[in-house]
């Protein structure tokens, strides 16, 4: 057991017997005469004036070592201002032993409290330090997950025949559950691929990076002909189950493939949110995602359509954190305020990726991740194919 030192002068009068007689605790300290070795606690007596000051030296000393002290003097009145600068405790010369080891023993107890107290301050400050760092390489773990993201997803946005796509990621925070893959297949044909996991955060962004690295397996049959919209998500979704085991993972997406030459569009989807298909000579048209979300039925069905395209027509693929973003933008119309709003941009700018982007950094940070995909279209008549 720890048994506290006192430092105690030796022209004290203070019976030290007196004192331990007395002591409340299980162990009494020990004296010492040393001022300069390891202390709990002091006790000093001043009987004059000149003792008080010949005693400043050693208060001072006291103090700046933390060392808290019982001052015995009658003077009283030149005491208050060195009692708040030096935190002295204070008595009169009459004092006897039994009151001085009730001070004594208090000032320690109370030592050894903000002894605790420091030292558990001093651990929160160790595990502060040590947060801020984990939180600094997660933070850092999180930036490289950003920047893999960003390279595995495709982005092959050259126009071919007269046809591209303009592109907006934007994660709500680091790393996104959004994903999305236009690659070149040949000469003639660009597929595209926009999905959304369900969720948010890291889980999310592996199960998206997931879904595209079992994307670049399934784009082609064995023969190398290119896979049908409608088997790419049905490959996909088999992958999903076959890989949960208990977990159950879900995302939403739309596959397409595009005959740049012919300017026709085929393209399937898995609870997506509908493309918007702003055509030039007509009014705006959904283009459904009629299946069901990847990852929840072994026999899904995954229908897909064909469409072609004429001059200027372009058709916007989004994830669902639009509805959100835009929905209080735009009103009145029998489109869903959402897609209206999408609407709206277009007849101010060819550019709508480029303008909803402007319109995000000037407002307020968006609660779900934001993934949109423009494909501009030119040349040709528009017709619905069969």
């Amino acid at each position: 057991m720890y048994r506290a030192t006192i430092y105690i002068q030796m022209s004290n009068t203070l019976s030290q017997a007196d004192v331990l007689q007395h002591w409340a605790g299980d162990i009494p300290p020990r004296f010492t005469h040393d001022a300069y070795s390891t202390l709990d606690a002091a006790y000093l007596q001043a009987n004059s004036d000149q003792e008080l000051l010949d005693l400043l030296p050693t208060l001072l000393q006291m103090h700046t070592a933390g060392v808290p002290v019982l001052l015995v003097c009658d003077e009283k009145d030149r005491l208050d201002e060195l009692t708040q600068e030096l935190d002295l405790v204070t008595a009169n010369t009459s004092i006897d032993g039994q009151t001085a080891s009730g001070i004594l023993y208090g000032i320690l107890q109370r030592q050894d409290e903000i002894s605790i107290l420091r030292s558990k301050v001093g651990l929160m400050s160790t595990m502060r330090l040590a947060m801020q760092d984990d939180m600094a390489q997660l933070h850092n773990d999180l930036e490289s997950a950003a920047t893999l993201q960003q390279e595995v997803m495709s982005s092959d946005t050259e126009p071919l025949h007269g046809m591209y796509f303009d592109t907006l990621w934007r994660p709500t925070g680091v790393v996104s559950g959004d994903m999305y893959d236009i690659t070149k297949l040949d000469q003639d044909h660009i597929s595209f691929f926009i999905a959304d996991s369900i969720g948010h955060g890291v889980p999310a962004a592996m199960f998206a990076m997931a879904l595209s690295k079992t994307l670049v397996t399934c784009r082609k049959n064995q023969n190398g002909t290119f896979a049908e919209p409608s088997a790419v998500l049905s490959t996909l979704n088999k992958s999903i189950l076959d890989r949960s085991a208990n977990t159950a993972r879900f995302a939403t997406a739309m596959y397409g493939v595009i005959n740049c030459k012919n300017k026709t569009l085929t393209l399937a989807g898995a609870g997506h949110p509908p493309a918007l298909w702003l055509r030039t000579s007509n009014k705006p048209q959904l283009l459904d995602s009629k299946g069901p979300l990847l990852g929840i039925f072994e026999d899904a069905i995954y229908e897909q359509q064909k469409i072609s395209l004429s001059a200027n027509d372009r058709v916007v693929f989004y994830s669902d954190g639009f509805e959100d973003v835009l929905n209080a933008r735009s009103s009145n119309s029998s489109l869903p305020s959402c897609l209206q709003a999408i609407c709206d941009f277009g007849k101010d700018t060819f550019d709508i990726v480029g303008s909803i982007g402007n319109y995000l950094d000037r407002n307020m940070p968006h609660s779900d991740d934001l993934t949109m995909l423009c494909l501009h279209a030119s040349d040709n008549s528009v017709e619905l194919a069969a």
